[in-house]
């Protein structure tokens, strides 16, 4: 049975076929058609034409959207690169300037150190002069220690004329304010035992308690006691010092120590 196709308007047929085949230099040609009725009875003809190189594939280059990103990351990490080469440049001038500074500094403090090395040599024998030259003090043998000049006497006496002997010429008997002061008063003492200003005093009027003062009033702040020896002050207590530290006795003769701030 035979079917025509133009003869029912409501039927719509899609033919696909092969005209031919045709290869030349290499490349195969094929032509497909496309036939479409529609209702209006009216014949559409599609043709494609497709060409394909067998030794050959064309690839299409990357879209635009695609290429952007990475023209943004090449532009951001160069700039980076600049900045950090900037960057790299102003470290190294701030670098050398600091060390030229240092240099200058450097050599600014070790004249000062030369300046002060020579004021403290010369502040040395003004003091050796002065502790000698005060007042009465005409007697050889003073030593200075810091701002204070010292003297060991060649007599013996007791505690209360030791102090007067001192204050006869100008000075006391030695108040000891630290360790270091303690050591330079022992070396004087390599001969024998010498009083220094330390006595009792009571704390009350009306109480019978005792404390130690120094000539001066003050209460002592340090004080190297010779181990064993009983710190507890008794009435009329008052201190010696020998190689070994501070002692105290009541009574007795030995030699002093004066001291006068310079």
């Amino acid at each position: 049975m035979s079917l025509n196709i133009y003869e029912e308007p409501s039927l719509t047929m899609d033919v696909r076929y092969s005209k031919g085949i045709r290869e030349d230099r290499g490349e195969r040609v094929e032509r497909l058609v496309d036939i479409y009725d529609g209702q209006n009875n009216s014949t559409e003809h599609h043709v494609y034409l497709s060409t394909q190189d067998r030794g050959a594939h064309t690839q299409k280059p990357p879209p635009a959207v695609q290429r952007n990103p990475f023209r943004a990351a090449a532009l951001i990490l160069g700039l980076l690169c600049i900045l950090l080469l900037v960057g790299c440049i102003v470290l190294s001038k701030l670098y050398m300037q600091i060390i030229e500074e240092k240099d200058v500094v450097e050599a600014t403090n070790n004249e000062l150190q030369v300046t002060n090395n020579e004021l403290q040599v010369r502040l040395d024998t003004m003091l050796k002069e002065n502790c000698q030259a005060q007042g009465n003090m005409t007697v050889a043998g003073w030593k200075r220690f810091r701002s204070s000049c010292y003297y060991k006497s060649t007599d013996m006496k007791n505690w209360n004329d030791s102090r007067k002997d001192c204050q006869s010429i100008g000075a006391d008997l030695v108040i000891i304010n630290s360790k270091e002061e303690q050591e330079f008063v022992m070396k004087m003492n390599k001969h024998g035992a010498s009083w220094i200003g330390l006595q009792s005093e009571k704390r009350k009027v009306w109480l019978e308690e005792w404390q130690w003062k120094w000539v001066d009033g003050s209460l002592p702040e340090y004080l190297g006691w010779q181990v064993g020896v009983n710190v507890i002050p008794v009435d009329r207590s008052t201190a010696y010092m020998d190689v070994q530290g501070l002692m105290h006795a009541k009574n007795g003769s030995k030699q002093w120590i004066c001291e006068k701030q310079i």
